[in-house]
């Protein structure tokens, strides 16, 4: 039996550091294979000249539509082939270069980005990595030349992203295939696409009797009973469209099943977990942008007679955002280098990483409205509309919450095993989850070979970071054995620990990666020449050291209950409770 894949944010929750998945740092694509790296640059060149002369992100914005001459030119390019084997005629990219020019992408209009991210690393990358030979000679190389747009249809209005428990239903055929019949909804590219990889109930034997469980199919919009009822107007990312699909006794062969009948999750699992990564590459870009585009708008707003960048309040906000971007860069650029391995399993890590990223984009994009003022509020300027595409980051892929439920559970799965009754208990939950769980515990490795110690070698000038972060995977570890030992099998409903506890796993994961590329610059420059590198280390593992430790001291806070008793009472009110504070009674006055 091969040995079982090991993850980083499974080992912390049982004290174990696995160091040596992290460090060194991985070297940048340049070093590892120079020929993507040259591919990775010319499409980054021709991305760079359809932005320059065809791409207007205000009038997108405006419009709410991409022209096509731009989606044309992005086929043209090559840039619609980025997740797709060159036997296909894609670009056939690593996750560090697909992370690279998709980051690129959502710099030039994030509505692109969507459009792009739908295609390439959901709806091709299912064929990619879950279909037959012969579809992926049917339908790869016209996705590749962007004769057609692949999408995904998971969502549905009553069951959202659980693909567990979607409602579409797939029936055997009398003559053979399949009859689908649902009700899809936020499906991106839905309108437009011509491939478009569909999950449907099915029922399958299991253990003697027939049981319901998800499959994935290939559905084309020529099949009959396929519709598109409309699009939906959005708060952000206007330019891209979100369908609602109508499914009506839809005829569907039995080669187009992807995968196998009944594995529509795992179909489902793989192909997000590597859209968080690219969502996470996409938010750490438009950080980095905006880091720009403050310092820019700070240096020539003068305010008081000096340049508003003068004054501490605003080097606050640039040390923060500078700092977050280093931390989400290092994540990064562990992340896509676990990604593909068999001897890794990096689902809790692109979680985290998403966790991370989303939210650091969405408090940069604020504070840049912050900084411009009165000017971060109106058009023309881009910042309201930065704001605006911002948000959806926290929704898309998961949504934060639910990703942070998904951290903590898997993670106490390792702990629980001691508690048998437990860990039988949690596996309930987990399936639950939905679309981001079905990582059973027993697969992954999270003490073997690990110690509680970091063993790597660190600089004179960062090592004091060391005991702390020990310390600190020490804490979690309590915190997990001390909240199971608690609650037990009823710490699937403690829903404000999980969060607490996932708040803490995600800090140590951007603590070891920081760690681990100041470490390698170090190496490579000598400490003289990073000077700026490692105060932002200073700033990034402090920082995280202060909120793991929020979280920590937060955990069987004697306010929970508080919590729930005012949440209790909300629901039963239907809003707001006491009387009104300024006329108490007024609308009774007449």
């Amino acid at each position: 039996m091969s040995p079982a894949p090991a993850s980083f944010i499974r080992g912390i929750f049982n004290g174990a550091v696995h160091d040596s998945l992290l460090f060194p740092y991985p070297a940048p694509l340049d070093r590892r294979d120079p020929d993507e790296a040259r591919r990775v640059a010319a499409l980054l060149r021709r991305l760079r000249d359809i932005a320059r002369d065809l791409v207007d992100p205000a009038a997108i914005d405006d419009q709410e539509t991409i022209p096509e001459p731009v989606i044309a030119a992005m086929a043209g390019a090559g840039l619609l082939g980025l997740t797709i084997p060159a036997e296909y005629g894609g670009a056939g990219l690593s996750p560090t270069g697909y992370a690279r020019v998709f980051g690129e992408v959502a710099l030039v209009d994030a509505s692109l980005a969507v459009l792009v991210g739908v295609h390439c690393g959901l709806g091709a990358k299912a064929i990619v990595l879950h279909g037959t030979p012969e579809q992926k000679a049917r339908y790869l190389p016209a996705l590749a030349r962007g004769e057609t747009l692949a999408a995904f249809a998971l969502t549905e209005p009553e069951t959202g992203s659980d693909a567990q428990h979607v409602r579409t239903r797939a029936e055997r055929a009398p003559g053979g295939g399949w009859v689908l019949n649902g009700h899809k909804h936020w499906i991106g590219n839905g309108h437009r696409a011509g491939v478009i990889v569909t999950f449907a109930r099915t029922m399958v034997e299991r253990r003697g009797a027939m049981a319901p469980r998800p499959t994935a199919f290939i559905v084309r919009p020529d099949m009959p009973g396929f519709k598109v009822l409309g699009t939906v107007r959005k708060l952000g990312i206007r330019g891209s469209t979100q369908a609602e699909l109508l499914y009506e006794n839809v005829g569907v062969p039995d080669d187009h099943v992807l995968g196998p009948v009944g594995k529509g999750f795992a179909v489902a699992v793989h192909v997000l977990n590597g859209g968080r990564l690219s969502l996470a590459a996409a938010c750490t870009a438009n950080t980095k942008r905006i880091l720009a585009e403050m310092t820019a708008f700070a240096g020539e707003r003068v305010q008081f007679g000096r340049p508003i960048a003068d004054f501490e309040i605003t080097q606050r906000k640039l040390a923060r955002v500078a700092a977050d971007a280093y931390a989400a860069d290092a994540m990064l650029g562990e992340l896509t280098a676990m990604a593909g391995r068999p001897d890794r399993d990096d689902a809790l890590e692109a979680a985290c990483c998403k966790v991370f990223a989303s939210e650091m984009l969405w408090r940069s994009a604020d504070e840049l409205v912050q900084v411009a003022g009165g000017r971060g509020f109106v058009k023309p300027y881009p910042y309201e509309r930065l704001l605006r595409d911002a948000r959806v980051n926290r929704i898309f892929e998961g949504t934060n919450e639910v990703l942070r439920l998904f951290i903590a559970l898997n993670g106490l799965q390792g702990p629980a095993g001691r508690l048998r009754e437990v860990a039988v208990a949690l596996r309930h939950p987990l399936r639950h989850l939905g679309l981001v769980s079905g990582f059973a515990a027993s697969r992954v490795r999270s003490r073997l070979g690990a110690t509680g110690a970091l063993d790597a070698a660190l600089h004179p000038r960062i090592e004091g970071h060391r005991k702390y972060f020990e310390r600190h995977v020490r804490e979690l570890a309590e915190a997990a054995e001390r909240l199971l030992g608690a609650y037990r099998e009823q710490i699937a409903e403690r829903q404000m620990e999980l969060e607490r506890l996932a708040d803490m796993a995600v800090e140590l994961f951007a603590t070891a990666a920081v760690l681990a590329r100041t470490q390698w610059l170090i190496a490579e420059r000598g400490i003289a020449a990073c000077a700026h590198e490692v105060d932002l280390c200073d700033l990034c593992v402090v920082e995280a050291g202060l909120r793991f430790r929020a979280a920590r001291e937060a955990l069987q806070s004697l306010q929970d209950e508080t919590r729930r008793a005012i949440a209790r009472s909300v629901r039963e009110a239907g809003g707001y409770v006491p009387a009104d504070a300024l006329m108490d009674g007024s609308e009774r006055m007449e």
